[in-house]
């Protein structure tokens, strides 16, 4: 190991020993409430990079993050070139979208035919004469696993007093779908009027979201084969440029060549976002204005008194 390195490799030491300390000391320090909203911040950009993978890949992402910070740190110190431990640690973390290039509705269809499936059960437990908030109680056990949590949570606020009519909002804020929204919104005008043709309303509703997940499905399998076409020609660039770089290994040390490196990895992964972006599908519009956790907690204070 060259001297170079061995700086390197120091200057790394250095900076996670000045991290160790200041997260030390932060963690002895009361946090300022207009500061406290960062790590949740943080938790929703986390959450949103997950709900864009499939399933295995987003349980199993912490640990890609993990092995991309290894190997930056490996390739940094062998190549002693910053350009190359950072285009090697977004090679391993980007491994789940180059393998997975475009984006998928599988997880919205999927969350849609168990939104339809659970309306039937409500419409079947409400035709016997249940109230709406008996019947999402009595049909607890026939909720799908995809719609499970917040339909629980839904239940559980309801059983606690929380005012209905938040306890429905949240709910929509929970599942963030217009489909959702258009379902929670019938709810709303039966809690205030309490007409009839709640069973019709509620089978109709389960008919339309089993269409639109049905819909969805054909548009994704079109979509598959542009996936599949474009994950095979990302990963021939990478072959292409893992031989570049181990035939002409000199002139990317020099500073052009690691700005050359650096535009080159910017201009593949600006691609790939491209056309993910180009081959999303959008969800359905918000037609509920979102809500914020407190004013859910002021409801159920207020329906407590």
């Amino acid at each position: 190991m060259s001297l170079g390195q061995l700086g390197l490799l120091g200057a790394l030491c250095g900076l996670v020993m000045v991290a160790g300390i200041t997260l030390a000391v932060r963690s002895f320090t009361q946090v300022p409430a207009d500061q406290a909203s960062a790590p949740r911040r943080w938790a929703g950009l986390w959450e949103r990079i997950c709900e864009a993978l499939p399933g295995p890949w987003a349980r199993a992402y912490r640990w890609i993050v993990v092995a991309a910070g290894v190997a930056a740190v490996g390739m940094w110190v062998w190549t002693a070139r910053p350009v190359q431990g950072l285009l090697a640690a977004a090679v391993v973390a980007g491994i789940p979208w180059i393998w997975h290039p475009a984006g998928t509705s599988t997880r919205r269809i999927v969350r849609l035919e168990a939104l339809s499936a659970w309306l039937q059960h409500l419409a079947g437990a409400h035709v016997v004469g249940h109230t709406l908030e008996a019947a999402i109680s009595g049909a607890m056990r026939q909720v799908p696993a995809t719609i499970q949590e917040p339909v629980r949570v839904l239940d559980a606020r309801l059983r606690m007093g929380v005012d209905r009519e938040a306890a429905f909002r949240a709910f929509a804020d929970d599942l963030d779908d217009g489909a959702v929204d258009n379902v929670v919104l019938v709810f709303l005008t039966h809690i205030r009027d309490r007409g009839k043709g709640m069973v019709e309303t509620l089978r109709t509703l389960s008919d339309l979201t089993a269409e639109e997940a049905a819909a969805l499905r054909t548009v994704d399998a079109e979509r598959n084969k542009i996936r599949t076409q474009t994950r095979w020609v990302a990963i021939m660039v990478l072959g292409l440029a893992a031989g570049m770089g181990s035939n002409f290994g000199p002139v990317w040390s020099t500073v052009g060549g690691q700005v050359w490196l650096l535009a080159m990895g910017a201009a593949f992964v600006g691609a790939l976002v491209w056309l993910r972006r180009l081959c999303a599908v959008k969800p359905a519009p918000r037609l509920l204005q979102p809500r914020h956790g407190a004013q859910v907690a002021l409801a159920a204070a207020g329906g407590a008194s």
